[in-house]
């Protein structure tokens, strides 16, 4: 779940007191409910002002209409199993469509079902404006299924957890439903929106990787699979290929070839102050991971390497690890108060002769990161600075491989 931003002017949807009431009032309410609930409110605050016992009537009379709805929902409580079929990418700053199937397995029919999510983290709310959305069920046999769909809208990237399902019956008073929980928790990623440099491009050349890709994977044998030939003396057993030996009636072994290819490294600055405004560093996150897929597209290898107190580092691209686990990473990054750039200078030197480009995406131009990329500099490693910043920077850029970018120039960027 990404760290909340607090504001005095923040909308209230993002107080979590008043989500759970939102979403209290939505799952265990109708319309109807809603607008008897709010008559008695506005009825009770009118009257209480005067000493007429007749002001009282009619609140009372709505109060005790939903009291005794309360009782008869625990009469007709559903029995029933729900789950969740979620889309396998979620990207923020767009909607979540997904289906919830509900199977009736109690022996009586159940009428007027509606199934709504339990209150959300931050970072998601309840789209039931959505055109699609569809979360009711009018009757429903026993043993028999209903496919729903339920939208979420997901302006922020991030981990979340949802809770069970609420799903509840508004048979037979039409104003309050009994709830039950179906349904278990479930993992929801969003991953960060994709931000293209109009026009980026990555002019490297192949390094020499010592071991091929299997070797930079760390996973495997040192070498990279080539072709086969005939077995000649010296040549270890466990390279036999075996299926081919049995064909041809002779040794055949399996031959191997170091490779030359383009391996690229991204650097993310996670630094993030308190109280600091996240839209800087949501968009250096978002311009890492449109460049990742662009790279990622044109069959180049990429090291990710975080700069947060574990120093992560992942790789993707050429059939190393799949890019989700890239955009897992950035998902779950939720800031750092400060960035150590010498433990981050050692862990990149590990792979500085195997990087044919660095590109890194920094919060500020100072002391600290101007001496970090000098560091990486003098380490071999060709590199490029990009700095997502509204402010100017605290030293003046004048070195020519530093860009600078403000969060409204990248909303233009395709």
């Amino acid at each position: 779940m990404p760290r909340q931003e607090w504001s005095f002017l923040m909308p209230a949807e993002d107080h979590k007191q008043v989500k759970w009431f939102l979403a209290y009032c939505q799952s265990r309410l109708t319309v109807w409910g809603i607008i008897l609930f709010m008559i008695t409110v506005i009825g009770t605050a009118i009257s209480s002002v005067g000493t007429h016992i007749s002001a009282y009537f009619l609140p009372s009379f709505i109060l005790s209409l939903l009291i005794t709805a309360q009782v008869l929902s625990l009469f007709f409580r559903p029995k029933l199993e729900a789950r969740r079929f979620l889309p396998p990418v979620i990207n923020a700053g767009g909607h979540c469509l997904y289906q919830v199937v509900v199977h009736n397995t109690g022996r009586r029919i159940i009428r007027n079902l509606a199934v709504f999510e339990d209150c959300l983290p931050y970072g998601l709310y309840a789209a039931l404006g959505h055109p699609e959305y569809r979360n009711t069920v009018d009757w429903l046999e026993p043993g028999k299924t209903a496919t729903l769909t339920l939208a979420l809208r997901t302006p922020r990237r991030g981990t979340y957890e949802l809770l069970p399902l609420i799903a509840g019956s508004s048979f037979p008073s039409g104003i309050m439903r009994s709830m039950v929980r179906a349904g278990g928790r479930v993992r929801l990623i969003v991953y960060p929106r994709f931000i293209r440099q109009a026009g980026f491009q990555v002019r490297v050349k192949r390094q020499f990787q010592p071991g091929g890709i299997s070797l930079s994977s760390k996973v495997g044998d040192s070498n990279e699979f080539s072709s086969t030939r005939e077995y000649r003396q010296g040549d270890r057993l466990r390279d036999v290929h075996w299926a081919s030996s049995a064909r041809a009636g002779k040794l055949i072994v399996k031959e191997y070839v170091e490779e030359y290819f383009v391996r690229v490294g991204l650097f993310l600055d996670t630094e993030l102050k308190r109280f600091e405004k996240h839209k800087c560093f949501e968009g250096r996150i978002s311009l890492c991971a449109g460049i990742a897929d662009m790279l990622c597209a044109s069959d180049y290898i990429m090291d990710l390497f975080v700069s947060d107190e574990h120093q992560q580092h992942i790789q993707a691209g050429r059939g190393v690890a799949p890019f989700d686990r890239f955009l897992e990473l950035l998902s779950a990054i939720e800031g750092d108060r400060d960035v150590r750039f010498d433990a981050a200078a050692a862990r990149i030197k590990d792979f500085a002769r195997e990087l044919s480009m660095l590109i890194l995406f920094l919060k500020d131009w100072d002391g600290r990161r101007a001496a970090f990329v000098q560091s990486l500099k003098e380490l071999g490693v060709r590199t490029r600075v990009i700095i997502v910043r509204d402010r100017p920077t605290a030293v003046a850029v004048q070195e020519p491989d530093v860009t600078v970018y403000k969060t409204d120039e990248l909303q233009s960027i395709t």
